[in-house]
């Protein structure tokens, strides 16, 4: 039986794909680069975001020169644009049924934990969730991934098995984290991925709701 559902939180609770990618290109044009449709967004999206920038034409040596810069440039553009963002369809529907059901919600995310719990009382989702592994610094998902090992220590120090977990994102990160941690995956479409893209990282379970994580746990509860 599942105990603990480790959420994704941009593009898997938050809808906030546009936003993210409108401050994106803000970056991409402050840092020289050409900016990018959502078609082309969906498909070369990738953590460190500082390869996506260079692949879009930034100038590497003056990413990696002012990274403080490069950060506050993406935040201060990207927040404004979040605080109108919704929930993802169904999300609050999923997170009471995991609450009464007495399984623990937990966030893991590349995101800033300041700007992530701003966006949960904004929602009125906070009460939801147990707790949010996430960033302290505004420029760290610029530089490098660090969600696994968070989960993997999260994982250890509260003692739970492998088999009452399950990690649910909309890119191939979650996915490639759940199987390097030997937990089951989740990948939900419509986010940050196109779907095609997606489905390559073969995920254990494929939905484009997220209140179909309901019937896959009551499902996982039988076996």
């Amino acid at each position: 039986m599942k105990k603990l559902i480790i959420f994704d939180w941009n593009g898997t609770l938050l809808s906030d794909t546009l936003a993210c990618m409108d401050a994106d290109n803000h970056v991409i044009k402050e840092f020289g680069g050409t900016p990018v449709n959502l078609s082309t967004f969906r498909n070369t999206i990738i953590i460190p975001a500082i390869n996506f920038y260079i692949q879009h034409g930034c100038c590497e040596n003056k990413l990696k020169k002012y990274p403080k810069k490069l950060g506050l440039t993406f935040h201060s553009f990207y927040e404004l644009r979040a605080n109108k963002c919704r929930s993802r369809r169904n999300s609050k529907l999923l997170l009471r049924w995991l609450k009464k059901n007495s399984i623990k919600s937990i966030i893991s995310s590349n995101h800033t934990i300041e700007g992530i719990n701003s966006q949960l009382h904004r929602l009125k989702m906070i009460d939801y969730i147990a707790k949010v592994l996430a960033n302290s610094f505004l420029d760290s998902s610029m530089k490098k991934r660090n969600k696994r090992e968070k989960i993997r220590d999260y994982l250890a120090n509260h003692k739970y098995k492998l088999n009452e977990v399950l990690i649910v994102g909309d890119t191939s990160e979650e996915i490639e984290i759940g199987k390097a941690l030997g937990i089951e995956t989740v990948a939900i479409t419509d986010g940050y991925y196109s779907t095609k893209r997606i489905k390559q990282s073969n995920p254990d379970y494929l939905i484009n709701n997220l209140e179909e994580l309901i019937e896959i746990i009551k499902e996982n509860k039988k076996k």
